[in-house]
């Protein structure tokens, strides 16, 4: 269950998963406010990686969006 973050925040969401470990790889993420609207979300194809891969993909691409959006 969704639980929302502090007036103040931005909440990210994030996933990463392959088909096959390794296999064919993406990851995504959304941001969502306190009132849960959606802010930004972002998918991205990895090709061939592993899961573990595609996880730590979708949180370098949180982290990037993030400081690039302030």
């Amino acid at each position: 269950m969704w639980q929302p973050p502090l007036n103040t925040w931005i909440k990210c969401n994030i996933d990463g998963a392959s088909k096959g470990n390794p296999g064919i790889a993406g990851c995504g993420g959304i941001f969502r406010n306190h009132a849960a609207d959606m802010l930004y979300c972002f998918a991205e194809p990895l090709g061939f990686a592993s899961a573990y891969q595609a996880e730590l993909s979708a949180a370098m691409a949180a982290i990037e969006i993030a400081f690039k959006k302030n």
